[in-house]
């Protein structure tokens, strides 16, 4: 799998580069394999690996304003995705005033949707897009574990990445 963005924007540039450092780091994929399950996920954490580190899907991040309808609809949201554009990730200009390593996670744990939806024999997504009891999904371990390495730091807290809840904060708890 490859990240790339074509846009000019110094922290989601940089996010990119650190989400690409991430699919190539080998620590990335031994920490995924040592997980024993995923909560509703069809595919084991091996398969999960697997289809992350042979893919060659390109997922392509573009950046979008909230503004008239979709103000209201996206004002918590930090990215989304389209099933009619499976390999794009919208990521909320709004929502990038957090560093460029949250930025990365999230990311990452998008990308895992597009991985999804391209993997027709597994299904490894978390349900709706409220964030309460989703860190052992595929998509938010995954994400936090991008996290936790871009931080240099295990016992990092764990990201929120869909969106936030009004009675969350930028964290799981």
């Amino acid at each position: 799998m490859i990240i790339t963005f074509n846009d000019k924007q110094p922290k989601v540039e940089e996010a990119t580069e650190m989400a690409n450092s991430v699919l190539k780091n080998p620590l990335f994929y031994s920490k995924i394999r040592e997980k024993d399950s995923f909560d509703l996920s069809t595919a084991s954490p091996q398969n999960i690996a697997d289809l992350i580190e042979q893919s060659d899907l390109e997922f392509k991040i573009d950046l979008f304003y909230p503004s008239g309808w979709k103000a209201i609809k996206y004002r918590k949201t930090f990215a989304y995705m389209d099933s009619r554009f499976p390999n794009t990730l919208f990521l909320n200009l709004k929502k990038l005033k957090r560093s460029s390593k949250s930025i990365a996670a999230t990311i990452i744990h998008e990308s895992l949707h597009a991985l999804d939806h391209e993997a027709i024999e597994y299904t490894f997504g978390h349900g709706n897009n409220s964030s309460k009891g989703k860190s052992n999904t595929a998509p938010y371990w995954v994400g936090n574990l991008a996290n936790k390495i871009l931080e240099g730091d295990f016992d990092a807290k764990l990201l929120v990445f869909d969106q936030i809840e009004d009675d969350e904060n930028d964290y799981l708890v």
